[in-house]
This record gives C-alpha cells, structure tokens and sequence, in this order.
C-alpha cells in the first residue's frame, strides 16, 4: 500500500511536468543492478520493488542503529547512577558486563566491577543522590575509581543526537561565504565560535583590546 501511495504521487509530479514514468528494462541475465521478475508488467510493482522497499528496510535500520543500540549502551551506564542497596543485582552485572566489553581497550575488565561495587558503596553509605553525569564525574576520584571516572567521562562526551554537529555545519556555511573565501583558519575559527557560543558577551573594550594586541 505504501509503495502504491509513492508511485502514485509520483505519478502525479511527472504529470504535473509533462514526463511518462516508466521502468528499466528488465532481463534475466543482469545481476549487477535492479532487475526484479514481475509476472505482470506493473510499474506500481517496479518501483515498490526497486525504491520504496530498500528505501523503507534503510530507514528501519538506521533508526535501530541510533536509537535501540544507544539505549542497549546507555541501560549499561545507567547501573553507574543507581544507589541500591549491595550486593549488586544480576542483571545490572550483566549490563555492566556489556558496557565494559563495549570499551574493553580503554576499560580494565579485571578491575571494574570491584570499582563498581566500591562507587556503589560510596554512594550508599554518603547518601549521594545523582543527578547528571557531570555531577558523578565531580565526585568521583580517578585515583580510587579510574575505570569508573573513563565511563563516566565517556558518557558526557555521548551525543545524543547530532543536532549539535549538523548546526555547527550550517553556521559554517553562513560564516564563510562566496566573498570570505580568503579568510584564514584562526579568524574563521573565532567567528565560529562567536557563533555557537552566543550567551558569552563580549564588549566593545574587548575587542579593541585583542585587534590592538594583533596589530
């Protein structure tokens, strides 16, 4: 059915531009492009087997790879936070387990669940309630938990999305344009800054501060 709704409105833009739709020549012996054997020649049936299938099995799998196995990586960070009473319930060893085969080269898998059940202890017996992962990472000392201070350093660094990324892009696109196309990198550098980092306020003395320094 859905296949049948985009061949039909693509019907309806070739016709809106004056184009026949049509499909490629089907053979038996070409193996090195699209070429499904349809019993009756049906274009509706071309195209939702060649476009809106693969197109529709591409979105499944990208929307599997970013969101199912972040949360499968993140249900593993999330036993670092938890301050249940020890000892450690099975299932959040086996998260952990994941977690630390995951960052296996940067995590220690010998001693970091004897971390964790310190680091759970301490937040037991403080009565710490954690709130971010910032504030996890203040109070945990890389001297007596490293394993758990790289995890935990890990996921502030996690994004989330890649709004950030994508809008850092853009700006770049504003920033240097068709006549800036001469600027150099440390100029272009602190033009973008100024641009992402829009809440930092800058006077006037300061800038003719540092254009005097340069000068």
């Amino acid at each position: 059915m859905g296949g049948l709704m985009v061949v039909v409105s693509g019907k309806k833009i070739a016709d809106s531009v004056g184009i026949e739709l049509q499909k490629k020549r089907t053979t038996t012996k070409q193996t090195q492009r699209a070429n499904p054997i349809i019993q009756e020649n049906s274009i509706e049936q071309y195209y939702r087997i060649t476009v809106f299938l693969p197109y529709v099995d591409y979105f499944i799998s990208q929307l599997t790879e970013r969101f199912i196995n972040h949360k499968n990586i993140f249900e593993g960070f999330d036993c670092i936070f938890k301050t249940e009473a020890l000892p450690i319930k099975l299932k959040d060893r086996e998260e952990f387990t994941k977690l630390k085969d995951f960052y296996s080269p940067v995590i220690d898998p010998c001693s970091s669940l004897a971390e964790l059940n310190m680091w759970r202890t301490k937040l037991v017996i403080e009565h710490i309630v954690l709130r971010s992962g910032l504030q996890a990472l203040e109070i945990c000392d890389e001297e007596f938990y490293p394993n758990i201070n790289m995890l935990l350093k890990i996921f502030c660094t996690l994004p989330v999305s890649t709004a950030t990324p994508e809008r850092s892009f853009s700006c770049l696109k504003r920033i240097k344009s068709y006549l800036r196309n001469s600027m150099k990198e440390t100029r272009l550098n602190g033009l973008a800054m100024l641009s992402c980092h829009r809440e930092v306020k800058i006077t006037t003395d300061e800038v003719i501060d540092e254009l005097c320094f340069i000068l």
